[in-house]
């Protein structure tokens, strides 16, 4: 069984009457890499600042290692955290950088270096000891300050957007970087983003918040192919989404009808004839249809077209219905061309109204 690393339990916050968090329950097992994903306001950077103390519950308890920590101040929970600017000393190197936690809190000379040493071996950045931070690339500060982050051998390590003053390149090789280094020292990373391809390419889990609440939480993968509402399945990737209505059942299967005038036959999940369904289809499971299909399968008149390199998107309608699709070949359709497309029933994921919010 998994050990519960950090333990919220119905965590709230409330600024001048404004809920932010609205009752947060999660479990954060040890040495796992927990990514709290969210589009801005949502809450995200809230609940990390109450698990680091820089913020007091308004209520609910916060437990670190079995610990309860709700009223503990943050040098005396084992917790580090890195924020988006760095926050390095330009005065000192970065061996000194590294090693200032340790200073304070009188670890012996010896100790500090050994400790330091071997940090710097694992950020891989051995002969910048004595540079200081203006002699460093950002990428290059940037793991100085998970250097110092984890020197302390912290029980947890938040990490606030710290990628987010990163170009896109240097972005993609430190989302590896952190991986790597997070499983060699095995200390559980709880990470604030709002770049969906950060938290799906480095996460063990993801929750996704949303407007103070925790909509899902999940492998990457599984909130991907399962999203469990409408704001999940468009906050991760794109998806086209239709409206349905149950048509007829029988036995195990249903019938639904699609927005777009299309009838589709489905696994009848229990549903009533009238009932309204949401259905959401990925871009990338559209394919170009050939003549002879007709099964699950409707005209689009082509919009625009966005070259991605090794695909491109495409842009279109149904009627008034907006939809878009992905082809990986070199055709290139011009605007207003009708392009036949099909889809597997298999693919889709369908959503019953009381799950749609």
């Amino acid at each position: 069984m998994k050990k519960v690393m950090v333990k919220l339990d119905n965590v709230k916050k409330d600024y001048e009457g404004k809920k932010i968090i609205k009752g947060i329950s999660l479990d954060i097992y040890e040495g796992e890499f927990l990514t709290l994903l969210g589009p801005s306001g949502c809450g995200k950077t809230t609940l990390l600042r109450t698990i680091s103390g820089l913020e007091k519950v308004s209520s609910g308890k916060i437990y670190i290692d079995g610990e309860d920590v709700t009223d503990v101040i943050p040098r005396k929970r084992e917790v580090n955290t890195i924020f988006q600017n760095f926050a390095l000393f330009s005065h000192m190197t970065v061996e000194k950088n590294i090693g200032f936690g340790l200073k304070m809190k009188k670890v012996p000379k010896s100790e500090i270096k050994t400790r330091v040493k071997e940090v710097i071996e694992l950020i891989q950045m051995e002969g910048f000891e004595d540079r200081k931070p203006s002699q460093l690339s950002g990428g290059q500060q940037q793991r100085v300050a998970l250097a110092r982050g984890i020197v302390n051998k912290p029980k947890v390590l938040l990490l606030d957007e710290p990628l987010s003053s990163l170009d896109m390149k240097l972005r993609k090789q430190m989302q590896v970087e952190l991986k790597r280094i997070q499983k060699k020292m095995g200390i559980t990373f709880i990470y604030v983003t709002h770049d969906q391809d950060e938290a799906l390419s480095m996460s063990d889990r993801v929750a996704i918040i949303n407007n103070g609440v925790i909509e899902q939480i999940d492998t990457p993968r599984k909130l991907y192919d399962a999203p469990k509402t409408k704001f999940v399945a468009d906050f991760i990737g794109e998806s086209n989404q239709f409206n349905a209505v149950v048509v007829s059942t029988q036995n195990d299967e249903a019938t639904i009808k699609l927005e777009i005038d299309l009838e589709i036959k489905v696994k009848n999940n229990h549903y009533d004839v009238g009932e309204r369904l949401t259905v959401i289809i990925r871009p990338e499971q559209f394919r170009l249809a050939r003549e002879k299909d007709i099964t699950n399968c409707f005209v689009v008149k082509t919009k625009e077209h966005i070259y991605s390199g090794s695909f491109t998107k495409v842009l279109g309608k149904v009627g008034k219905k907006e939809i878009e699709f992905i082809i990986y070949n070199d055709d290139d359709y011009t605007k207003n061309e009708e392009v036949k497309l099909k889809f597997s029933s298999d693919d889709i994921v369908i959503l019953e109204e009381n799950n749609e919010e």
